[in-house]
């Protein structure tokens, strides 16, 4: 995966004549131009908005007007919007295409580019239609962070830390002081390390019906927070993915702290890192009421109860526990009282 740059552009040559380039308006503008590509383009909305059934029926449209084939490589070059999208289209068009991936934001390389989920959302619900489908390849590039604002940066950051407090409590330490220093330099090596916690727990359980659940720390209430932060905001005003988890991951140390063990001094600690995610979108956080329709529907749950990973201590997780509705109303309350 390092010089991820180069062995794009490398495989770009070597296969310029059968790919077909899948670009959002941001990504078309300053990340295209960095590969000095002349390829044809699918060109789609930017945006959680547009990551839909319409959408995928936009590009496979494209691809048929393109003679796309299942020797022609999709190369989807975006944010975790555009490769899980892409990909998902790409498996399904003529019962799956050759996929490459080229991930553009930190989120993305380090998780959506990595362990061969892919999908859209449905009827307001996250990620409800999908496949298991890896990609034939996957660069990933540190350069393209450089077009990136430092909110976009954010959304990656949020998810390394989950690695760590999930899996390893030294690169939750070091993704910690990264952002504290702002020590660019040492980017890239945490990028990779984060990829391999998340590689391992994939190879162990790709079909996510074991330990891989433990990504999903944080994400049960986070993506009901998303989704219903997209139900009611204006059209690109929602909740990012990054920090919804942000919150979802205080309220779930939240009820860790209540359930697994997680001691007062380590959720101080997880809540003192991401409380100035929390105070910038304090007006933002939901009630109990909101976020149960989602809660309720939510893909991982079993039983009709509402299922979460939980951590016992930074960097240790274990899935599946089953939560009730007034200890996240609890957690919700706690993530408020963050002001």
């Amino acid at each position: 995966m390092k010089n991820g740059l180069k062995h794009l552009k490398k495989f770009i040559a070597e296969h310029e004549e059968s790919i077909i380039v899948l670009v959002d308006k941001h990504t078309y503008a300053l990340c295209y131009p960095l590969l000095h590509l002349n390829l044809p383009y699918i060109l789609v909305p930017y945006g959680e908005n547009y990551k839909n059934l319409n959408s995928c029926e936009y590009i496979w449209k494209k691809l048929v007007e393109l003679n796309a084939n299942r020797e022609t490589t999709l190369l989807c070059l975006g944010g975790g919007v555009l490769c899980d999208m892409g990909a998902f289209a790409g498996t399904c068009y003529q019962r799956g295409m050759s996929l490459a991936l080229a991930p553009t934001s930190l989120l993305a390389m380090v998780d959506a580019s990595i362990g061969g989920k892919n999908g859209v959302d449905f009827l307001g619900f996250k990620n409800y239609i999908g496949t298991f489908s890896k990609p034939s390849q996957t660069f990933i590039c540190p350069k393209f962070l450089n077009t990136l604002p430092y909110l976009e940066l954010v959304n990656g950051y949020v998810e390394m830390l989950k690695h760590g407090l999930i899996a390893d409590r030294l690169h939750y330490d070091q993704v910690k002081l990264f952002f504290l220093k702002e020590r660019h330099e040492l980017l890239p090596q945490l990028i990779y390390d984060s990829i391999g916690i998340k590689t391992q727990l994939v190879e162990e359980d790709f079909r996510d019906l074991g330990v891989r659940r433990r990504l999903n720390f944080g994400h049960t209430i986070g993506h009901a927070i998303e989704a219903n932060s997209l139900s009611v905001s204006e059209e690109n005003q929602a909740l990012s993915h990054g920090v919804a988890v942000a919150l979802g991951m205080v309220v779930e140390s939240y009820i860790s702290h209540k359930m697994t063990g997680l001691s007062s001094d380590q959720l101080n600690e997880i809540s003192t890192v991401l409380s100035g995610i929390v105070k910038s979108v304090y007006n933002e956080i939901p009630e109990i009421d909101e976020l149960m329709p989602y809660l309720k529907r939510d893909k991982k749950n079993h039983n009709h109860l509402i299922n979460c990973t939980l951590i016992k201590q930074i960097g240790e997780a274990n899935q599946d526990y089953e939560v009730e509705e007034d200890l996240i109303k609890a957690g919700l309350d706690y993530l408020k009282s963050l002001k």
